[in-house]
């Protein structure tokens, strides 16, 4: 099977629409693939033999996500045997993809003494920045902020750059984009499983909505 990642290559087991709980790859046996127990397996109530998961993992042409079927739980350290339902797909390169939102974040300036905090809304995200909606202020481009926004993958707290303020379109606040610093691996993998969850939302409700049409007409 192409594109799988080396043995003993850290991957990610996604159960419904959640955001990832990593795992380990083990083993190849013909058709299947073996791989550790997920990290909080024993919460998974929904990955039971015989339902659908996926995995994904990062190489360095980007993401490739995996749809599988959970076959056998054994052993001590547990192990699964997964049988994959198609071929790996890559699904975009990791530096192009920003998505999600929504978010509310809190924002403290560090010029500033004492700092000025305030709160802010999540409109994208990257590995390497995010945009986020503010309320009018006298941020700059060049100003150093503190951003702290929950997604659903955990807490990203992190000191960035401001490289665009510009009004928002709507004619009220301002949109502000800043740039990280160099993120720590633990933060990139966190991000990446945000995103990758976002982008499997997106992806099935686009399904949804371009098959609705046809349910109509087939009803009719």
């Amino acid at each position: 099977m192409k594109l799988l990642p080396p043995l003993k290559s850290a991957l990610y087991v996604c159960v419904d629409d959640d955001a990832g709980h990593r795992s380990r790859l083990e083993a190849i046996l013909g058709d299947d693939i073996v791989i550790a127990a997920p990290a909080g397996a024993e919460k998974l109530e929904a990955a039971e033999v015989g339902s659908h998961l996926s995995l994904f993992w990062i190489d360095e042409g980007g993401r490739v996500a995996l749809p599988v079927r959970l076959e056998h739980i054994s052993g001590s350290p547990e192990r699964w045997r997964l049988r994959p339902l198609s071929e790996p797909q890559r699904i975009g390169r990791r530096e192009h993809l920003r998505g999600g939102g929504g978010e509310k974040m809190r924002i403290s300036t560090l010029a500033a003494q004492p700092a000025i905090t305030f709160d802010s809304t999540l409109l994208d995200l990257s590995e390497k920045a995010l945009r986020c909606w503010a309320p009018a202020s006298d941020i700059a481009e060049g100003e150093e902020l503190h951003i702290q926004v929950m997604l659903s993958t955990g807490i990203l707290s992190q000191i960035g750059t401001v490289t665009i303020v510009r009004d928002d379109p709507d004619g009220f606040g301002q949109q502000i984009v800043v740039k990280f610093r160099q993120l720590a691996t633990p933060t990139v993998q966190m991000i990446r499983r945000y995103l990758f969850a976002w982008e499997g939302t997106r992806r099935r409700n686009q399904e949804r909505a371009s098959a609705e049409p046809s349910t109509v007409a087939g009803a009719g």
